[in-house]
């Protein structure tokens, strides 16, 4: 593969393939040492305040049923009473009825507890780490402005080393090569 003879576009996809493949893949690898499809999670509202704050980013790690205690602050999935995303609360209660685990949950700034109990298999994780406040860049992004920013983002990446590039031809093109100096030779043929 002759690299230099490639267009600015080729190198530019080129490279934002190995950067996008390398994000996936470490996120992958990511997934499989926390044993959870969702390792990482924004909190989205404020219902464990002051314990977790809108914006933290949380990493979550899969455990046995058995594992997860009163106390532990868990992420699931509600299909039932909270559809728009996965839900961060705190354990409560936990319940084994014929060696089937469910816990009881609520949130720290909640008065109530949530209805019904969370089953196993509803449960995504137990948080294990937090990263305060950047998670704002997650939810900024899921706005329309923050789509509109990406957008322009994404666009001035692509176009602004076109006129870059194009300014650098140009003056090289107008300077010209520099003159080669002459070289002179001289027989002087004198015997």
């Amino acid at each position: 593969m002759k690299w230099d003879k490639r267009s600015e576009h080729v190198k530019l996809v080129f490279m934002l393939g190995i950067v996008i493949g390398a994000t996936l893949g470490g996120y992958g690898l990511f997934m499989v040492a926390m044993g959870t499809t969702s390792p990482l999670v924004v909190v989205t509202s404020e219902s464990m305040v002051p314990t977790l704050e809108k914006g933290d980013m949380l990493v979550l790690q899969a455990k046995p049923p058995d594992q997860i205690f009163v106390g532990d602050i868990i992420v699931f999935q509600d299909t039932e009473w909270h559809t728009d995303g996965p839900v961060v609360h705190r354990v409560i209660s936990v319940t084994v009825e014929n060696g089937t685990y469910s816990y009881e949950t609520k949130g720290d700034a909640n008065t109530h507890q949530d209805p019904d109990n969370r089953r196993y298999d509803e449960v995504i994780g137990v948080v294990i780490f937090r990263v305060p406040f950047i998670g704002h860049v997650s939810l900024f992004l899921r706005t329309t402005e923050g789509i509109i920013f990406m957008v322009i983002l994404f666009v001035v990446i692509l176009v602004l080393p076109e006129f870059v590039c194009k300014d650098d031809e140009t003056t090289s093109e107008e300077e010209g090569d520099p003159p080669s100096p002459e070289v002179v030779v001289s027989d002087s043929g004198q015997s």
